[in-house]
């Protein structure tokens, strides 16, 4: 970060306050006058020809005035948009908006800031995965001498770019930070887990040379404390990152390195870049400029490296001292921008930024490790005569830009005199440089006037026990719910299956067990009930499999299991469509298709499937339903025939819903009449002599058609219609699958979304919950799993869409972690998926589970904000899996 400082300051100590703000202004060398045999002709004619107005600083909008801007750019992979404050939201917000355009039109996809790599990490890990809080992020790293970088115009930025990344899961845009003040624990933890993983006989050697320099107090302690250490002691750690950078370098011709090993050699070449920076001796006149130049060169470096191993074009965030392609100031030698260029050519682009007058926020001169509370709000009054500002704010437009390597000879000359030009950093009045605009930019952006940065509350500790700025950092719950993980080894359903055992324990003489689904559209979500079905049947009897969806289809895959008669395929190609197509899956077919197989090894043992929902009654329950009354009682044919007429579906299931809902009430109404009428006059023969098996599962077909008429005869239009309908369904779904287990005889898994199958309501418009009502009739014989994910990417259809399509159904990417959420700190467990037995969870672990949090509970459609739960009172079991992909539709036979 930038910062002036006054001329009561000897070089040293100068120095010394500019490594903890990180970055020295002083006056520069550069001539004032033109050079020989040129006039000091008027520029301000010249400068309007080449001026192109510009709409306004708003990243929203529309783009037209930056066309201009996008062919100076060219075809330059790296373009680094400066500020001439650090403290403006103005400069922000037009590098955002400048991000945006080339984001859409140029192909753009990373941006670099001028904050520490591991913050970078930190935010791109949210970009791609929504996993974290950009604020909490933010609150934690840009302390100290990056106080200024938190501010909601950078957290508007990032959650732009998180929403781009949503809509464009296969192109996603990422962040680096490409300084070097600190190195975040994350850093170490990733450098030692890949040596873990892929260099073992280095761990011991890796772990010993990095103990005791992993970051345990917040960012601001660190670097006051670092600046403090004796030099010795500096340059002590220094030797020992660099011995570990080079065991990294040296194993990376063996085998086995692949890209993840390139990864670790940067995070560890990261570490060594903050050790070897405060290596130097700042008291050292002669050395202090070094430091500065090397800061620089790495900063560069960081930008390099990122663009040769990921490809993208990037946009470069930083103070306009560092991406000159000159230096403007003695104190900085060797700027960013002069790297870049050297490495680059004309592929590095640098656009410099400029204001007359405004407010900004700043500390006061000369602070040393600046907090939140020393930053102020300092008003600045209009440029100077002489000054580069004065002249730029002189051209006829409020705000513009304009492309330097086009401008007319009198330009040129101007342009190509050094002249004062302020350039504040962290701390106001700020010392002057002197710039060179031709020989130090490529363009320049010039606003009227500018305003102060949004700055953002900081934010305190997290659960997990991350310290906020001057905290100290508490265990958390994290260790009591490491204790009580369990490692799963995979969802997937093929392999052993004793990593399941602690889960079999777990689940204790159950008779049903429910599976939740964190989000219905997953692959892991959709296996996870095929594994756990697997290893209950093998090693605890069960033999029925439950699932949310229609009884008739139920019906229809439990007779190809017991006989092989139908195509599974076929048969949920036909039925499971509207709310059920995400059960239209190849994982729910490879179940069936087991199923199956175990059947014909097992005849006399036979496993069974059943649907417990009310949305659709396939025409198979009528046919049954009217052929037993014609075998049984015929007297009542007519009568049933009569009043099933015009009510089996003779459309496809999924026209057929559709239709059924759009009819007008009073019509729905009277349907559900008749069909109740059908079903009384089957209950009064229950008690005929010759009633038997085949007279109650009549009645309990008859009971489901009953139940798809009344589900459509509430009031959706009317709230509290829609809640009665809510309660209505889970009510059914509970008496379905409890009279299967009554006249089945089985024990079952029952595979459902989290929200049917836990044991406490969560939502305002689920006033009853299926799995609650299991545990009122079963209560220990019913055990839930519920299920959480941390990142990946799932099926669903956009917010709002109520009776979705094939066509409707879209590949999104996990949205981001809200703060304070149950996944949040799931993450932070482990990075492999696990499970663990919450009745058995250590009490640190049980009290952090015992409280509401927010929680992803994904449906059919996304995004939607995340639901209150909590974990302890709505499961037995908590399953989380890391990583998620979306689940694999079956094309329509």
């Amino acid at each position: 970060m930038a910062a002036s400082l006054t001329g009561r300051f000897t070089l040293a100590e100068r120095l010394v306050a500019a490594l903890l703000v990180l970055f020295v202004v002083v006056p520069g060398t550069l001539a004032l006058s033109p050079p020989p045999g040129r006039t000091a002709e008027d520029p301000l004619p010249a400068l309007e020809r080449i001026a192109r107005p510009l709409r306004g600083v708003d990243p929203s909008g529309p783009a037209g005035d930056l066309r201009p801007f996008g062919r100076a750019v060219g075809d330059a992979v790296v373009v680094g948009v400066g500020e001439a404050a650090h403290g403006s939201a103005d400069f922000v917000a037009f590098r955002h908006r400048v991000l945006r355009y080339l984001v859409e039109t140029k192909g753009f996809r990373a941006f670099a800031l001028e904050a520490n790599w591991s913050a970078g990490l930190r935010l791109d890990e949210f970009l791609r995965t929504g996993r974290g809080d950009p604020a909490r992020i933010m609150s934690e790293e840009f302390q100290n001498a990056h106080v200024l970088l938190h501010s909601r115009d950078y957290l508007d930025m990032i959650r732009w770019m998180r929403a781009y990344n949503v809509a464009h899961p296969g192109d996603p845009l990422r962040f680096v930070g490409v300084d070097n003040g600190y190195a975040g624990p994350e850093l170490y933890e990733r450098v030692v887990e890949h040596v873990r993983r892929a260099h073992p006989e280095l761990l011991a050697r890796v772990s010993e040379l990095y103990r005791g320099l992993e970051p345990t107090v917040p960012v601001y302690e660190w670097v006051r404390d670092a600046m403090a250490a004796p030099l010795d002691e500096r340059r002590a750690r220094a030797e020992r990152t660099g011995k570990v950078l080079e065991l990294l370098r040296a194993a990376d011709g063996r085998a086995g390195a692949d890209g993840d090993h390139a990864w670790a050699v940067r995070h560890a070449t990261a570490v060594d870049q903050v050790a070897r920076l405060y290596a130097f001796d700042f008291a050292d006149p002669v050395v202090a400029p070094q430091a500065m130049a090397y800061r620089d060169t790495v900063m560069a470096e960081n930008v390099l490296w990122w663009h040769r191993r990921t490809g993208q074009r990037v946009v470069v965030g930083g103070h306009n001292s560092h991406l000159y392609t000159l230096s403007s100031s003695p104190g900085l030698p060797l700027p960013q921008g002069q790297v870049l260029r050297e490495r680059l050519g004309d592929g590095y682009v640098m656009v410099a930024l400029s204001f007359d007058r405004g407010a900004v926020h700043a500390t006061q001169a000369d602070l040393q490790n600046p907090r939140d509370e020393d930053v102020r709000r300092f008003e600045v009054e209009p440029a100077a005569p002489g000054t580069v500002e004065h002249t730029l704010d002189r051209v006829g437009h409020t705000n513009w830009y304009a492309d330097l390597r086009t401008a007319p000879p009198a330009a040129r000359a101007w342009l190509d005199t050094a002249r004062p030009k302020r350039e504040i950093g962290t701390d106001y009045p700020p010392a002057v440089d002197q710039v060179n605009l031709l020989r130090m930019a490529d363009l320049v952006v010039h606003l009227h006037e500018i305003g102060p940065s949004r700055r953002l509350e900081r934010l305190p500790a997290s659960a997990a026990g991350r310290a906020a700025p001057g905290g100290t950092p508490g265990p958390g719950p994290l260790p009591a719910l490491r204790a009580a993980a369990r490692p799963l080894r995979t969802v997937e359903p093929t392999g052993s299956l004793d990593d399941l055992r602690p889960l079999g324990r777990a689940l204790g003489d159950a008779r049903l067990v429910g599976v939740g689904q964190a989000v219905h559209g997953a692959h892991e979500f959709m296996a996870l009930p095929h594994r756990t079905f697997r290893y209950l049947v093998a090693e605890k009897g069960f033999r029925s499999l439950v699932l949310e969806a229609p009884w008739s289809t139920g019906l229809r895959l439990d007779d190809y299991l017991r006989t092989g008669r139908g195509d599974p395929a076929r048969i949920m190609s036909q039925d499971l469509h509207n709310a059920y197509l995400f059960m239209h899956t190849r994982e729910i077919l490879d179940l069936v298709r087991w199923m199956r197989a175990y059947n014909v090894a097992h005849p006399g043992d036979r496993l069974r499937f059943a649907g417990n929902d009310s949305s659709y009654a396939g025409p198979e329950l009528y046919d049954r339903v009217v052929e037993h009354v014609r075998r049984a009682h015929p007297g009542l044919l007519a009568r049933v025939t009569e009043l099933y007429r015009g009510l089996r579906p003779t459309l496809p299931a999924d026209a057929y819903m559709l239709a059924y809902i759009d009819e007008p009430l009073e019509v729905r109404r009277e349907k559900a009449e008749r069909t109740g009428a059908v079903l009384e006059l089957l209950r009064k023969h229950a008690q005929d002599e010759d009633a038997g098996d085949d007279h109650a599962w009549a009645v309990r077909n008859a009971t489901a058609v009953d139940q798809v008429a009344r589900q459509y005869a509430f009031d959706y239009d009317d709230p509290d219609g829609a809640r009665a309908a809510m309660a209505y369904r889970d009510t059914l779904m509970a008496d379905n699958t409890l009279w299967w287990l009554v006249r089945t005889g089985t024990r079952a898994v029952l595979a459902a979304a989290n929200g049917h199958t836990y044991l406490t309501e969560f939502l305002p418009d689920y006033p009853v919950i299926q799995g609650r009502l299991l545990r009122r009739a079963l209560g220990d014989g019913y055990r839930v799993v519920g299920t959480a994910f941390g990142e990946g990417s799932f099926l669903a259809t956009d917010a709002g869409v109520s009776d979705p399509r094939d066509e409707d159904v879209k590949t999104f990417s996990s949205g981001p972690v809200v703060p304070g959420s149950v996944e949040e700190t799931l993450e932070q467990v482990g990075r492999t998926d696990w499970f663990m037995d919450l009745r058995a969870a250590p009490p640190a672990a049980r009290a952090w589970l015992d409280t509401v949090r927010p929680k992803r509970e994904i449906g059919t459609d996304w995004p939607r904000s995340p639901d209150a739960v909590n974990v302890l009172r709505s499961a037995d079991v908590l399953l989380y899996v890391h990583r998620v992909r979306p689940s694999r539709m079956l094309p329509r036979v």
